[in-house]
């Protein structure tokens, strides 16, 4: 990110407050997967935050290139993966669970090929104009950018839980918003502002709660 590994460290603290949360409020085993995205968020933006301590010590060396290869699997792996089956498993349309399967399709296309990219390139870092950049041989063209944002930002769109559309609608902002701005290392710019728009997920579930148990005492 941009900033410095205070803003990190302190985003994960708060996204994992916000994932923590979420997570006392699911009352099944398949909300648990869509609640726990803001704890993984946290973890990435922890990781980020310890690569902008060790990058002036030690360089891209060692534990630092261990660490980039970690936050590219969060990025290119887990996340095409991750936020469609989460979404998925809480959807209660038959219909909108089959488009999502379309989508969760997608993501895993997109997360092994990244995966394999990262085994066979590896993932690098600098620091540009305070900026960490993160690079590869293989690059990525706008096909995999298109297949990239399906994966990870369709489902929301799709559900029918209206705050999950919301959450959504936050990403792609985001996603402009980096994409236009921060062009040299819109990924890292738009995992950051996707770690706090997850927060909104508590809320999701917090309001599904307080609905149900107004359903309840009717």
């Amino acid at each position: 990110m941009c900033f410095s590994a205070t803003v990190s460290f302190a985003a994960s603290a708060f996204v994992a407050g916000a994932g923590a949360l979420a997570l006392r409020e699911t009352s099944t085993a398949s909300e648990r997967p869509f609640a726990s995205v803001p704890l993984l968020f946290a973890m990435q933006q922890f990781v980020e935050g310890v690569l902008w301590l060790l990058l002036p010590q030690i360089g891209t060396g060692g534990a630092s290139h261990l660490l980039v290869q970690v936050y590219a699997f969060f990025i290119g792996v887990i996340w095409p993966m991750a936020i469609p089956l989460g979404i998925l498993l809480i959807e209660p349309d038959r219909l909108r669970k089959r488009l999502m399967m379309g989508v969760f399709t997608i993501g895993v296309i997109v997360a092994i090929g990244t995966f394999m990219i990262i085994l066979r390139y590896g993932v690098g870092v600098e620091v540009i104009n305070h900026c960490l950049v993160y690079t590869n041989p293989f690059g990525g063209g706008l096909l995999v950018r298109s297949a990239y944002v399906i994966a990870t930002c369709a489902a929301y769109f799709v559900s029918s839980h209206r705050t999950v559309r919301w959450i959504g609608v936050a990403m792609v902002g985001g996603f402009g918003v980096a994409y236009s701005f921060y062009h040299l290392n819109w990924p890292s710019v738009w995992c950051f502002f996707a770690a706090l728009v997850s927060a909104l997920i508590y809320y999701h579930f917090r309001r599904s709660r307080i609905t149900a148990a107004a359903v309840a005492a009717q």
